[in-house]
């Protein structure tokens, strides 16, 4: 009997040995692998470890509403907000990029509320760029938006006339788009688009992105101006729409980079499977069916050691189908922005990730 306790003591001991082992194996065996991705990452793309940053930001904002004839017999209809400008600034510090903004007051001389109305709107709106991965978010509120174009569809407009203004117009759109980049050994993403990094040879990746979002739009009247109500004689009565949307979407992006200046652009596109419901005339209906969607971003400018300026732009489009109509809502930003970068000093060392 005491034989045995010995016995299995050893053997305890022995698997133990074994175990802890393997585990040492496989740490070292991951060590080993991280040594590897951040030397091979180091011949491509210069990580600014050591600095930080703050950077002014002009944002253009956007969400409008289209509705167009599949047959082309009338022209589109579209339906803008009456200001979309932004001013903030950005920052980067503890490995982590923020950025806040605020709209700015609708100019009275160039866009005068009594020509083209007065839209009220909150918009959030963020980019997140990591080494493997990033996302988009936003929410949008707009209330109150005005017709362009008026002149294909009022034959009695005149330049300098009130644009017709809808304020009882109102979209409302979230949405978030995660995706995957393949190729994160040799490319960076946060070289372009949040400056942490410098993008040191022309690279690319295939992408994968996870999308959904909500869009809807409600009206007290149709809007569809008269002229065109005849192209849509099945909707002519349209004033409030919900469009669902979920999808997968593979994509592709690339930067060329020169002397410190860089170009990048990236498109996914895949299929989108929508559930909608429209009004019918003074009834409600339902709808689920299958659309493409897709998104677009683009940056250039200079990202050099001490001084950084560019431009960088996101754009989605959701859409859905009514017998020969089409509706789709565009939503996205443009960037403007000028950074200087400051050497980490005291807590400033420290980060977050």
């Amino acid at each position: 009997m005491k034989a045995l306790k010995i016995i299995c003591i050893i053997g305890l001991c022995a698997l133990c040995h074994s175990t802890f082992g393997q585990l040492a194996y496989l740490d070292s065996l991951a060590e080993a692998n991280k040594e590897e991705y951040t030397a091979n990452r180091k011949l491509y793309i210069e990580e600014r470890h050591d600095q930080w940053y703050i950077k002014p930001i002009v944002t253009l904002r956007t969400l409008n509403l289209d509705i167009t004839d599949e047959n082309q017999n009338v022209p589109d209809i579209r339906y803008s907000p009456s200001s979309n400008n932004f001013m903030g600034f950005g920052i980067y510090a503890f490995d982590l990029n923020i950025e806040l903004s605020f709209k700015l007051p609708q100019d009275e001389e160039k866009v005068p509320a009594d020509i083209f109305g007065k839209t009220e709107s909150f918009d959030f709106q963020t980019n997140i760029y990591a080494k493997k991965w990033g996302a988009d978010v936003a929410f949008q509120r707009y209330n109150g938006m005005y017709m362009e174009d008026p002149q294909n569809h009022f034959s009695d407009w005149q330049s300098g006339d009130p644009y017709p203004i809808r304020d009882d117009l109102s979209l409302r759109y979230f949405q978030f788009n995660g995706f995957y980049i393949f190729n994160h050994k040799k490319f960076s993403f946060r070289s372009p688009y949040t400056q942490a990094d410098r993008q040191l040879k022309n690279q690319g990746s295939f992408l994968l992105s996870f999308f959904v979002s909500n869009f809807r739009f409600s009206a007290d009247s149709t809007l569809i101006p008269p002229s065109a109500q005849a192209a849509f004689p099945l909707n002519d009565d349209l004033k409030r729409m919900r469009v669902t949307t979920l999808a997968l979407m593979p994509g592709y992006t690339y930067t060329l980079t020169q002397n410190n200046f860089y170009i990048n652009g990236a498109l996914s596109l895949g299929p989108g499977h929508l559930w909608t419901a429209y009004n019918r005339g003074d009834f409600s209906e339902e709808n689920i069916g299958f659309r493409p969607v897709f998104n677009f971003r683009g940056g250039f400018g200079y990202n050099g050691p001490q001084f950084f300026a560019g431009a960088s732009g996101f754009f989605q489009v959701v859409s859905a189908k009514l017998d020969n109509a089409n509706i789709a809502s565009a939503s996205g930003n443009i960037k403007f922005f000028v950074g200087f970068r400051i050497k980490e000093k005291g807590i400033m060392k420290k980060s977050l990730f």
